[in-house]
């Protein structure tokens, strides 16, 4: 049945209405937790019946974990639903539902009318998304549950660093714009002028062009990211590109002003409460892979290379007190972000990250004798007490090379299907460079030392397109259960992992070559396409997906099992906790992250968490 309460012209409910509130198992709403805010802010004022905070549950999350996009918008267009959301409610809101100066509302009748309306409007798109899309498990219900008490617990702010960071940035930044606009006689007068930036430099260092290419969808373009900046600017350091001086400089100011501390730390501010803390950072499946990912502070955004916590108390001291910063000043900002989050008072944060895990998870899932080879190396490093061989070293010495820093890109791009391409582009950012020839051969060594990878990336690819093919049976690569079925979302094919997680790939389908294809939740088509943009399953997204998806839930697992979790990123966990409790909490912490579930028997985990009284390193 359908209610519309209307309390300014009764402000009693439908006894109906009342009672359905009072005996429902779930009240659904989209984006549920600002719904249950007014619920509870505003409705008592109105007599509306308590609901527990285990009844709530949000049609947002549910789209999310059917690889829909997230807004109600855009998941209905994305299923093409009788009912969509209408898009002049935002304006609808501004006017009848935030008071003016003197705190008055709009009570307009005939806009009040409308106001009911699109209320309705989106109660019936709501309904028709949850009624196109698997609902949420218990346990995915639970998961979302914990994470919105994270998201309520929130992360403290040390506000007088965060406000002098962003004077800081604000100061470099013009302090660039200006050095910016001497180097080049006036023709560029800020770091940000994407489009004539690399036109400028063109016309002064033609020979750069080769180094600022990069292709959009087949599309030649020219680009001056941070990753072709830092390539540039490191081969220039290397004395391997040649260029003038004041090119080099100009450069140079663009890679300093590209980071966003300017923005971030004033975020930081913004965002804080009375209390000092920012909530509602996290966002439950945020990735169809079922990783969370952060909203506001975009904590997932923050640099890992941050500054040490006596470093950064070095550099606070001398913010405070005015003076000047040496150095590349944003970049120095930009590893202050983390540090700048901090545990309250007579509290510390216990930080905990597993070693290598996707590294472990992917021979883990691929389930066979050379793969458990692997493992066994993982094994061994971690009983070593010398710890003389690290996943990257391992990494390396399965290409034929010694130097752990190649191990390292080896180990972030050749796992998931990457060859020479993947392992360049990855060399890039950790100043790696090696001929092509070399390059060939670590890949040829690589693959042929790890043949269980290819096998295990053949397979997946082979059991996907199999299921579509086949509706209704289930094919299996490794630990991994793929089945399609046809009455979800068009056809949807779904992939099981351990643990009972599920990946999504919704109307999914074989195409005439052969290729596996499903529509992408984050690729929005233009206004007048009809049609959601697609992308193609080829064996390494897989590979790369069910070792996310399956990561994920091993973070999952651990914080079901642990009390006063303050923040999360990736493979990390962050507990704040009272000094008193320091040592205690990070020996546990260390027990249950090292203790695989059930589901994960067999997996090697190894954690070495620390005590430190700001996020960041030691």
């Amino acid at each position: 049945r359908e209610w519309l309460w209307q309390p300014w012209q009764t402000a009693a409910l439908d006894p109906e209405l009342y009672a359905a509130l009072q005996t429902a198992d779930l009240i659904m709403a989209h984006n549920a937790r600002f719904d249950q805010a007014i619920w509870e802010y505003v409705g008592v004022d109105y007599g509306l019946p308590l609901i527990g905070i285990n009844a709530w549950y949000c049609t947002s999350a549910q789209a999310r974990v059917n690889a829909l996009p997230a807004s109600l918008d855009d998941a209905t267009r994305c299923l093409n639903t009788a009912h969509r959301k209408n898009r002049t409610g935002m304006a609808l809101i501004r006017k009848y539902c935030i008071p003016d100066k003197f705190g008055n509302f709009n009570r307009d009748a005939s806009g009040l009318t409308e106001l009911g309306k699109y209320c309705t409007g989106d109660v019936r798109a709501t309904v028709d998304l949850v009624k196109a899309t698997r609902r949420l498990t218990p346990q995915e219900h639970a998961d979302w549950l914990i994470n919105e008490r994270i998201n309520d617990r929130g992360i403290g702010i040390d506000i007088p660093l965060a406000q002098a960071g962003a004077a800081y940035a604000e100061a470099a930044k013009a302090e660039t714009k200006t050095e910016l606009r001497a180097i080049t006689d006036g023709a560029l007068y800020s770091p940000s002028q994407h489009a004539k930036f690399p036109q400028w430099v063109l016309q002064h260092a033609p020979q750069l062009e080769e180094y600022m290419v990069r292709y959009d969808d087949g599309e030649k373009k020219l680009s001056l990211d941070r990753e072709h900046l830092t390539n540039i600017l490191d081969q220039a350091d290397a004395d391997e590109i040649k260029m003038p001086d004041y090119v080099y400089n100009a450069l140079a100011c663009k890679l300093e002003s590209s980071g966003s501390a300017v923005a971030k730390f004033k975020k930081m501010v913004d965002m804080a409460d009375q209390e000092a803390r920012v909530r509602g950072s996290f966002l439950y499946f945020g990735a169809s892979t079922g990783r969370y990912t952060s909203r506001g502070l975009q904590l997932h955004n923050f640099k890992r290379d941050c500054l040490s916590v006596a470093d950064t108390e070095v550099q606070r001291r001398m913010m405070l007190q005015g003076h000047k910063l040496a150095g590349a000043v944003l970049q120095k900002l930009g590893k202050m972000l983390r540090p700048t989050l901090v545990p309250a008072p007579d509290k510390v944060f216990v930080i905990g990250d597993w070693s290598g895990i996707e590294s472990r998870g992917l021979p883990y899932l691929a389930n066979t004798n050379l793969a458990r080879v692997k493992l066994d190396a993982f094994r061994q490093y971690d009983t070593d007490p010398d710890h003389n061989r690290d996943n990257y070293q391992i990494a390396a010495a399965d290409a034929g090379v010694a130097d752990r820093q190649v191990g390292k890109v080896i180990e972030l791009s050749m796992g998931f299907g990457g060859a020479n391409g993947a392992f360049n582009a990855m060399a890039k950012n950790y100043g790696v460079r090696l001929p092509e020839a070399v390059v060939s051969r670590i890949v040829e060594n690589w693959r042929r030392n790890n043949a269980w990878a290819v096998t295990f990336w053949n397979d997946l690819e082979k059991a996907a397109r199999t299921a579509v093919r086949n509706p209704g049976l289930s094919t299996s690569a490794g630990r991994i259960t793929y089945q399609f079925d046809p009455t979800l979302m068009k056809g949807s094919l779904l992939c099981w992992l351990p643990g009972d997680t599920i990946i999504t790939y919704p109307n999914a389908r074989v195409e005439s070559d052969g290729s596996i294809t499903a529509i992408k939740a984050n690729w929005k088509p233009k206004a007048d396409d009809p049609q959601w943009p697609r992308y193609t399953l080829w064996r390494g997204l897989l590979a790369e997906n069910v070792t996310q998806g399956f990561c994920a839930a091993l973070l999952r697992d651990l914080i079901r099992r642990v009390d006063n979790v303050a923040l999360h990123c990736h493979d990390e966990l962050v507990v704040e906790v009272c000094v008193t409790d320091a040592q205690l909490t990070r020996d546990l912490l260390k027990k249950e992250m090292e203790m695989p579930p059930l589901w994960a028997q067999g997996l090697p985990l190894r954690a070495e968490p620390h005590i430190l009284t700001r996020y960041g390193k030691p």
